[in-house]
């Protein structure tokens, strides 16, 4: 015998009854459409507010149990869309950023930048000088090189079209258009990138190969070189530098840290902008200006490059001068002994 419904259950399924709509309900469903309405509803869980971040599960159409409840309620507010939304997870706030951050570098630091990418009234940039009249190597200089495309693969090959010296306050020491030698071809001038036109490029105007390499080979001596990737340059000009007399911007430790990669080799466009806050290279390239921005950037970091030099190599002692220089006065003195030795001679 089934027991009776007590007085209270009553008055609850009359309200029950009272507040359904008076529209008829639609028909019971077979079970197959009951489970793929389940299925349906499954794959849009956006559809159920208990599981949308800042809802309120209880606010639900249909009363629910209070077991069903608590296990739509998430455990706690992103915890579940960090657990089951993997574009989320990399994007939130919690999670570390890879991105790298710029080097911080102060206004008084980047304003040298100023004096140095900008030619001085009173050493102006003169095109094709060669050694200049004015302006001093000095202990530190930076060398830039541009190249031309030669041969029957110019994108491969290429030859040296023009260089450019700066000492460290990025005045022009030298800077010389250079002849191609016998029997090669410019096949590819790269006068977008270069600026090397073939007017650059005459006997009339640019000078030997030869020429430009002894000239370099004695402002070079003896002195601390700056550049970008500067072994291209050594090699080009068929020149050795000590190593440890090099500062080379793109493999300086610091600025490696900003380049797009691990691994590789930072721009001097990009450094130039980031660190210095100036853009290089809007146009035809300049290796004089390339040349100062090297040198603008090493000033930026001078203690730092020293300071990882020393680690490398120890204190270096720097040489006293230009080893032609020294050659020559070592035959000098030679030659002064050789005229003493002769008149002793004469007056036995």
């Amino acid at each position: 015998m089934a027991p009776e419904l007590s007085s209270n259950w009553k008055r609850l399924q009359a309200q029950l009854q009272a507040s359904k709509p008076a529209t008829p309900s639609k028909p019971q469903t077979s079970t197959e459409d009951h489970t793929s309405l389940k299925r349906k509803r499954s794959l849009k869980p956006s559809d159920n507010p208990a599981k949308k971040e800042g809802a309120n599960p209880t606010f639900n159409k249909s009363p629910a149990s209070r077991k069903r409840q608590k296990m739509e309620e998430p455990t706690s507010i992103g915890a579940s869309i960090k657990q089951h939304n993997v574009k989320t997870l990399s994007r939130s706030v919690s999670t570390p950023q890879l991105k790298r951050i710029p080097l911080i570098t102060s206004e008084k630091d980047a304003a040298v930048a100023d004096d140095i990418l900008t030619p001085h009234p009173d050493f102006p940039d003169i095109e094709n000088e060669g050694v200049s009249e004015t302006a001093l190597p000095g202990k530190y200089v930076a060398l830039d090189c541009e190249m031309v495309g030669v041969g029957p693969e110019p994108n491969r090959d290429s030859a040296l079209a023009r260089v450019s010296l700066v000492n460290y306050h990025g005045h022009q020491v030298y800077d010389s258009y250079v002849q191609m030698p016998p029997k090669v071809e410019v096949t590819d001038y790269r006068t977008a990138v270069s600026g090397i036109e073939p007017k650059h490029l005459r006997k009339d105007v640019a000078r030997t190969f030869e020429e430009v390499r002894s000239d370099l080979k004695i402002l070079l001596g003896g002195r601390i070189l700056v550049g970008h990737a500067v072994k291209n340059d050594l090699d080009v000009l068929i020149l050795k530098h000590d190593k440890r007399l090099i500062r080379d911007t793109s493999k300086f430790s610091k600025f490696r840290q900003l380049a797009t990669k691990a691994g590789w080799t930072p721009g001097l466009k990009m450094l130039t902008k980031k660190l210095l806050g100036v853009e290089i290279q809007t146009g035809a390239h300049s290796s004089v200006e390339d040349a100062r921005a090297t040198m603008a950037l090493f000033r930026l970091e001078k203690d730092e490059f020293e300071t990882e030099i020393r680690q490398k190599y120890g204190n270096v002692r720097m040489p006293t001068a230009a080893p032609e220089v020294e050659a020559d006065a070592e035959g000098e003195e030679k030659k002064k002994r050789n005229r003493k030795k002769s008149k002793k001679k004469k007056k036995h």
